[in-house]
């Protein structure tokens, strides 16, 4: 079956996984969305951006990121990532690529349901993912920029998951730590909204989103002053 998923994670940092046999039969295909195997309920024709309930019928793929500004990250523009995927297709072959250039030290954190897993260059590839799979990975990404302005934006997608020429459910969840001495949060794009659903405190910010189609993420900082 060729079997290609695109999700992106962090500005221009495509995540890419891909399943290597031979295309699917309509047959095959009708067959695999109707029977118990964890598939996306849905499928957008296009790649707009259409936020939504959450599926009832099956589990989206789901993207659990956890982003931290550390004091240097103002200074060089790198963050810290830890990301898992639940909810991975089984499939005898995967291959998760990450394509943006400003990405260093990719680890593997842990597996669930996958007998084999390893990187090679910014890939992560898989064998023998059985249901309910899980991947978690380590990295370094430069993605938070310096604003002629003096504000800081961190820049995120976009995320996506595509099957074909369709797009699928994805449920993403992002949370971003910042030291609240230094950074102050100012807003997010899109807004939260229904289906994109912003809250922050003192020092985090978490994003819980259902949606089909793309969806970039910007979130904005200004200069905390500091107390004299």
């Amino acid at each position: 079956m060729l079997l290609q998923l695109i999700i992106a994670l962090t500005l221009m940092l495509a995540f890419s996984v891909s399943h290597a046999d031979q295309a699917p039969s309509a047959a095959e295909l009708d067959k695999w969305f109707m029977s118990d195997d964890p598939a996306p309920p849905s499928q957008s024709a296009d790649s707009d951006l259409i936020f939504i309930e959450p599926p009832t019928n099956k589990i989206p793929l789901h993207s659990i990121n956890n982003i931290t500004i550390k004091p240097q990250s103002l200074k060089n523009g790198w963050v810290e990532l830890q990301q898992c995927y639940k909810q991975l297709d089984p499939v005898p072959e995967m291959e998760v690529v990450y394509q943006y250039k400003n990405l260093r030290k990719l680890s593997i954190t842990s597996r669930k349901n996958i007998k084999l897993a390893y990187i090679k260059n910014q890939s992560v590839q898989l064998e023998d993912v059985s249901r309910n799979a899980e991947l978690c990975i380590s990295a370094q990404v430069k993605n938070f920029y310096i604003n002629k302005n003096g504000t800081f934006t961190l820049k995120n997608g976009p995320y996506h998951r595509q099957f074909l020429d369709g797009f699928f459910p994805f449920h993403l969840t992002l949370k971003v730590t910042y030291p609240r001495d230094l950074l102050r949060f100012m807003n997010s794009k899109p807004k939260s909204q229904e289906g994109f659903i912003v809250t922050h405190t003192e020092n985090t910010l978490l994003i819980n989103s259902y949606f089909t189609g793309k969806l970039n993420t910007e979130i904005s900082f200004k200069a905390q002053m500091k107390n004299r």
